[in-house]
């Protein structure tokens, strides 16, 4: 069995990471169903043709020989649908029909996902005995037959949590130092996602900095199947140390918190771009590209691929969407305390006017319309009609942990903050909110025809 797994393992690494979590899930080492139809073990790795799950009859004296029953694999199609793609394996309509009926109380199977597996345990003469999908990353639908009805279950995959440390040094991106770690890069973009209120992961990383969390990470059959939560967290960025700690305030919402309480969301993300390279930063005097002349620069050019998503920084509301000769396609955002965000050269835009946005939700992609010499996105930043540095301004953070959680909330931090290597931090000051929001040049006004300058 040890062969065929490192066999197996072999061919998942070429998996796309968007697509390892529920495949390599499922796809792994041969599945046994029980006498209810669950699955005994699952581990990372594709499930070759040649080890596939078997199922088990739920009537000892109508069981018939293992070598009588025969493993369908199949992907859905795109555009496919349930009882078309079960038909094509030339199964009785009646019984697919007769599944898909009586799998309808647990789940409805006309909601099928394209490019996810399927199994079917089919006996010689096209008796259909049983069916398994997995429905996420943590759950399957099994139908199995049981005289002549079929009987729906859905089950948990038998994930064992392991809690582990990871640590790593910035050498040139995150990514490379996760790599370096022997770690997925999935769990970059999570450690990012925790962090991107404080840092601009395109413009602040320098050589030395270095990070450590405390994670989950989840095995089936001893092999790693996929991340669970990042409990605990810190990031050295340029000699300067942010801890972050996931603690529930709230029932169900979990959120991240400093070691002193202070929430670490903030009202406005640090960029609209995950991961990209800043090729012109903000600017009273700068070459315009394309016309050849000095003027200001209102705004920081980021370089992405052409289509990379565009999220709104902070929820608001769109005030409009639409294009302009210089600026291209852009769109323009409301939001509280007075602030107003721009997202210029854009080839697509996916929201519209008078429209409600939530932070980091996408509204559109990185183009090169307007006065444009390559694929970017222009940021800019108006605070009360002035535009400002959108990497100098600085915006209030979300509610701290409240007073009267804040003795749990210590029981939690506590023993993360021995394993990150920090000492216990001292009584919290206050928790103000930050009062200044922003200094502002007066030169830095503008109306609405600079916004493309």
């Amino acid at each position: 069995m040890s062969e065929i797994t490192n066999r197996i393992l072999r061919h998942v690494s070429r998996v796309p990471p968007a697509g390892r979590c529920a495949l390599c899930m499922l796809l792994s080492l041969p599945v046994v169903l029980l006498s209810v139809g669950g699955l005994a073990t699952l581990s990372r790795g594709r499930l070759s043709r040649e080890t596939q799950p078997v199922a088990v009859a739920t009537q000892p004296a109508a069981r018939p020989a293992w070598t009588e029953l025969k493993t369908i694999v199949g992907e859905f199609a795109p555009n496919g649908n349930i009882t078309e793609t079960l038909l094509g394996h030339g199964l009785v309509r009646e019984q697919v029909m007769r599944l898909v009926d009586e799998a309808r109380p647990v789940y409805n199977l006309a909601r099928i996902v394209a490019g996810r597996p399927y199994w079917l345990d089919v006996a010689p003469n096209n008796d259909l005995r049983s069916f398994r999908y997995p429905l996420d990353d943590d759950r399957y639908l099994t139908v199995y037959r049981d005289g002549d009805r079929y009987v729906p279950v859905v089950k948990s995959f038998p994930f064992v949590t392991s809690v582990e440390v990871i640590d790593g040094v910035i050498r040139s991106s995150l990514f490379a130092a996760m790599s370096d770690a022997d770690e997925d890069e999935r769990l970059a973009l999570d450690l990012a996602e925790i962090f991107m209120w404080d840092i601009d992961f395109y413009t602040d990383l320098q050589p030395g900095d270095s990070f450590r969390m405390i994670v989950e990470k989840k095995y089936l059959d001893g092999k790693f199947a996929k991340y669970g939560a990042i409990l605990a967290a810190s990031f050295t960025n340029q000699r300067r140390t942010l801890t972050a700690f996931r603690f529930q305030s709230r029932p169900g919402v979990p959120e991240y918190f400093g070691a002193d309480g202070r929430a670490l969301k903030r009202s406005f993300l640090k960029s609209p771009l995950r991961f990209a390279r800043v090729t012109s930063r903000f600017s009273g005097a700068r070459m315009h590209p394309v016309l050849r002349i000095v003027r200001p620069h209102l705004g920081v050019d980021y370089a992405a691929p052409l289509g990379t998503p565009v999220v709104a920084v902070g929820a608001g509301t769109v005030a409009s969407a639409g294009s302009t000769p210089e600026a291209g396609k852009m769109v323009r955002i409301r939001h509280a305390g007075g602030y107003e965000t721009l997202y210029l050269h854009l080839m697509q835009i996916q929201v519209r006017a008078g429209a409600h946005v939530d932070q980091n939700q996408v509204i559109g992609r990185v183009g090169s319309t307007g006065l444009s010499t390559g694929p970017h996105l222009d940021f800019r930043v108006i605070q009360h009609g002035r535009f400002i540095n959108p990497t100098k301004v600085i915006f209030p953070p979300s509610p701290p942990v409240p007073g009267s959680e804040f003795a749990r909330f210590v029981t939690v931090r506590d023993p993360f903050l021995e394993r990150l290597g920090i000492g216990a931090p001292g009584p919290a000051p206050g928790l103000a909110q930050p009062t200044d929001l922003g200094r502002v040049d007066p030169s830095t006004r503008a109306p609405d025809s600079a916004l493309a300058r």
